[in-house]
């Protein structure tokens, strides 16, 4: 696994964001943030936790943790001990069952991936996160950097760890779900977290839905806000 900050000025609370598959952080160069410092995790061939990730309770007087996608399972999977550490954890767009018909990505469609994925059809799968030719339009400006080899090596890496390690806990208190997500089918993800108190379910939100806010702030305002109503 990989980490680079996205932001880092000193803040006194930080957001550690889990990415998710086959990106960087390219796409997330514009999302600005003011009060948070942004370490991002991404690359996940292996999922040996960085030291950076290890220091953040030292430095920072609060630790948020923001998963989206594929990040969910990796996170739930990595910091089950740590999750009373963290000042609040979000998932986005992606479940405990990443590879479920029910409840996350169906089996086939994931294997598909794997068996299609080259240089033109990552691009179609792109256009279905953004949720269609709007979306897509601006991610091609800040499209992730990566080799398509070492892509389809994480996705087989990520493949293999959610189906050999079944985990029946869940470290998040608090799930966006965006209505609109063409990756994790919608009802999947609703079935998935159904027993969830916190859930926001965004309409006209695709899965890459990072373009809905201005900056981490408004994106951890939001969630705050809507937290405290339940």
């Amino acid at each position: 696994m990989k980490s680079e900050w996205l932001h880092k000025s000193a803040n006194e609370k930080c957001i550690l964001f889990m990415n998710g598959w086959g990106c960087d952080a390219n796409p997330f160069q514009a999302i600005n943030s003011k009060e948070y410092d942004v370490l991002m995790c991404f690359d996940y061939r292996d999922i040996l936790i960085p030291k950076q990730v290890e220091r953040l309770f030292e430095n920072y007087q609060e630790v948020y943790l923001v998963a989206w996608s594929l990040g969910v399972y990796v996170a739930n999977m990595l910091y089950h001990q740590w999750k009373n550490l963290f000042a609040g954890k979000i998932a986005i767009n992606g479940t405990l069952q990443a590879i479920d018909n029910l409840k996350g990505i169906p089996p086939a469609v994931f294997q598909g991936t794997i068996d299609g994925l080259n240089s033109r059809t990552i691009e179609k799968f792109w256009l279905r996160m953004c949720g269609g030719k709007n979306g897509f339009d601006r991610f091609k400006m800040q499209m992730p950097q990566r080799n398509i080899e070492d892509q389809k090596e994480e996705l087989i890496v990520l493949q293999e760890l959610i189906q050999n390690h079944f985990v029946d806990w869940n470290v998040f208190d608090f799930i966006l779900l965006g209505q609109n997500d063409l990756i994790f089918p919608f009802e999947n993800l609703e079935n998935a977290w159904n027993d969830q108190k916190n859930v926001i379910k965004k309409e006209n939100t695709p899965h890459f839905c990072f373009y809905s806010w201005n900056s981490w702030d408004d994106l951890m305002e939001e969630c705050k806000s809507a937290a405290s109503k339940y």
